[in-house]
């Protein structure tokens, strides 16, 4: 199967949110700053799979994170690698990104990511409503990559 990367522009609003909200993630701001995320779609332009920075002063928060279950591993890691490209385009220092799963905890510290302290969290940060919500699961793991 043919997929395409892109980043997502304002024709790609609904679609973006709604393959977002059908996963259960919410959508919330997307459609205020399309040109952070980056997607894929596949041969009929259909998303497949999508990711987003959120930017926070000079650093990047990432969000939305939602990928079909048709991708392979290979897929996932070009996601990954845009969206860092993206963030190192738009000059942020910094990308975050906020978990609880511990899979997402491993497969991110192959990605690079570092474990934050919740106690060592730049305070910067908190203006994100989306750490800010985050970090009120108990189960919550802060990570972080330099560009």
């Amino acid at each position: 199967m043919f997929y395409q990367l892109k980043i997502a522009e304002e024709n790609d609003g609904n679609k973006l949110t709604e393959f977002v909200e059908k996963a259960g993630v919410s959508s919330e701001g997307i459609t205020s700053m399309l040109d952070y995320f980056v997607m894929m779609e596949d041969g009929e332009n259909e998303v497949v799979a999508c990711i987003g920075v959120e930017p926070v002063g000079e650093d990047g928060i990432l969000r939305s994170l939602v990928i079909s279950d048709k991708l392979k591993q290979a897929h996932v890691l070009t996601l990954f690698q845009s969206v860092q490209t993206l963030s190192q385009q738009k000059n942020m220092n910094n990308l975050y990104l906020v978990t609880n799963k511990k899979a997402s905890v491993d497969f991110m510290l192959l990605m690079g990511f570092d474990v934050v302290e919740l106690n060592d969290v730049p305070g910067h940060l908190s203006t994100s409503e989306h750490i800010k919500n985050s970090l009120l699961s108990p189960d919550t793991t802060v990570m972080v990559k330099n560009n």
